[in-house]
């Protein structure tokens, strides 16, 4: 039976420095977990790819914009028509893990301040893979999609590890 791809969090982040972090994708298919990192060539490939559709569509200079500011979106789809080999293959250092392989997956909602002056907050998933190697902790740029619903995703894979 082939490898389905049953949902991708698209905008994870590991930090690797003090201001520093890597951008990954989460994706989860029927029987496993496969971490994607997005390279900047990778990010600059979608931008340009989005940009041309666009071009080639009719907009403009704001709608060819519009379409370069939605490729992260776009991004994480393309994981979907994606065969697993094909993700792990696309850049050195995606990984795989297998139910097996770990301890406990937990996703907790969290909040920051907003840049800037303003007193608003972001909420953010944050998502701690642990393993018997190691653990990896990722954190989203918003809450989008949420807690329950990521919680879901890695519970059809992971069942009872996932808090």
């Amino acid at each position: 039976m082939a490898e389905t791809v049953l949902g991708v969090i698209p905008d994870a982040r590991i930090k690797t420095g003090m201001l520093k972090s890597e951008s990954w994708a989460l994706v989860v298919t029927d029987q496993r977990l496969l971490g994607a990192r997005i390279s900047d060539e990778l990010m600059r490939h979608v931008v340009e790819q989005a940009r041309a559709q666009a071009k080639a569509s009719g907009s403009g200079f704001f709608g060819q914009w519009g379409a370069q500011l939605q490729a992260g979106f776009a991004l994480g789809q393309r994981y979907y028509s994606m065969p697993p080999a094909a993700i792990l293959a696309e850049t050195p250092g995606n990984w795989a893990l297998w139910p097996g392989q770990v301890s406990s997956i937990r996703v907790e909602r969290k909040s920051r301040g907003a840049s800037g002056d303003s007193d608003e907050t972001i909420d953010y998933l944050k998502i701690t893979i642990e393993t018997p190697g190691g653990n990896g902790t990722y954190e989203t740029n918003d809450d989008k999609p949420g807690q329950r619903e990521v919680q879901a995703l890695f519970a059809r894979v992971f069942g009872p590890v996932v808090r």
